[in-house]
């Protein structure tokens, strides 16, 4: 669950390098994602049928998340410095 409350969905799956799949689940409130391994019981073909994702890491999704808020922060700063 992602910190809003909101219902998590299945987007895609990746591959890490390791050959372990890992699925990949957006929340529908904030965008928050979260990344799975896949369990013995899922339904494999149910999983590749989701969009293939580029693999990554957590910590890249949250730098990722992380510059998007600074710009927009600099953004708003931009603004007040000219108003």
């Amino acid at each position: 669950m992602s910190t809003c409350g909101s219902v998590m969905e299945p987007i895609g799956y990746f591959q890490r390098p390791n050959g372990e799949y890992v699925i990949v689940h957006m929340c529908l409130g904030c965008g928050f994602e979260r990344f799975n391994r896949i369990a013995a019981d899922d339904d494999f073909d149910l999983i590749l049928s989701l969009s293939a994702q580029v693999p990554r890491t957590s910590y890249e999704v949250k730098a990722q998340r992380l510059e998007a808020l600074l710009e927009k922060q600099q953004e708003q700063w931009d603004v007040e410095e000219a108003g």
